[in-house]
């Protein structure tokens, strides 16, 4: 009797340095083997990939992997929900038949790998740059990867626990934002001849050094090569101002200004003329009109006095 529960025993603590599900030990009495089972009975059930850890991985976005460092990563556990997120079941992986550098995207694994080399040598955990990986049906994912470095007695890293998890749609909508944000930078703000001796400028988005010096050069060199006595500032695309963006378009104003042409401003929304308020920028100098329209038809108007 005393042998088969020594047995039980050793399955359970073998099962747990495998980083596997281990059963439930049967406690009876109050001797030492039935105060062991006892503590291995609540080390499994703290330990991650217990019963309460699997329901919690069965189903969500987060994947656990435990690999081993050796050659192409070999995995030791992986959660339920591996295939969800992979396309392969839980068997590929745990009976080494699928270490998880085969899943690597190969334009990727150059720099996953030297991320792991790197932080193997000191590092207690890291987080790998987004990298991608092959689902099994072809598809490639965007995957976030936190990972725990877990060494010997001698300070050797042995394995990595972490988790994983796709974020495929997050780098696509970053992507979008970027491409879009860098076609706003492209485009700078389109330099407009309404009218005889009038230039209107619809600027979009926030301005930073970059592209307000660009406007202002640009609209210097309009203002000179046309003559125009006026420029429209039109703001009717911009939803927020801020610090930065009120004193470019001051900057602008007055850069123009010295070469003989008046700035005005239209398309102030209300949300942007509180900000304004708020950030206590002076613009009682500057005319404003609430469209584009309304400063076309002042400016022209002065025109017609002016003759």
């Amino acid at each position: 009797m005393g042998e088969d529960r020594l047995e039980e025993i050793a399955a359970v603590v073998d099962a747990l340095v495998a980083g596997e599900s281990a059963k439930t030990l049967t406690v009876e009495g109050d001797g030492a083997l039935a105060r062991i089972a006892g503590g291995l009975n609540a080390l499994t059930k703290r330990r991650l990939g217990g019963p309460e850890d699997q329901a919690l991985f069965a189903r969500g976005p987060v994947v656990v992997f435990r690999w081993r460092n050796a050659e192409g990563w070999p995995v030791e556990f992986v959660s339920e929900n591996v295939e969800a997120l992979t396309g392969h079941p839980v068997e590929e992986f745990r009976s080494g038949r699928l270490p998880y550098a085969s899943l690597v995207h190969a334009e990727d694994m150059p720099r996953v790998g030297q991320e792991v080399a790197d932080n193997a040598a000191s590092a207690e955990w890291f987080e790998h740059e987004p990298y991608r990986i092959h689902h099994a049906d072809g598809r490639i994912l965007w995957v976030y990867d936190y990972t725990v470095v877990l060494r010997d007695d001698e300070g050797n890293a042995t394995h990595f626990y972490g988790y994983i998890m796709d974020i495929t749609d997050r780098v696509a909508r970053d992507e979008l934002i970027r491409q879009q944000e860098a076609m706003i930078d492209n485009l700078g703000a389109p330099i407009l001849q309404v009218w005889r001796g009038v230039l209107a400028v619809p600027l979009i988005g926030l301005l930073n050094n970059e592209r307000a010096s660009q406007v202002t050069d640009a609209l210097l060199a309009r203002v000179s090569e046309t003559q125009a006595r006026t420029a429209i500032l039109d703001l009717t695309g911009v939803d927020v101002i801020d610090t930065s963006t009120a004193h470019h378009l001051g900057r602008m104003i007055r850069a123009v200004g010295l070469l003989g042409c008046e700035c005005v401003i239209s398309g102030m929304s209300a949300s942007v003329a509180q900000i304004v308020v708020g950030l206590e920028i002076d613009f009682r100098d500057f005319r404003i009109f609430r469209t584009l329209a309304a400063a076309l038809s002042d400016v022209l108007d002065d025109g017609k006095k002016r003759r």
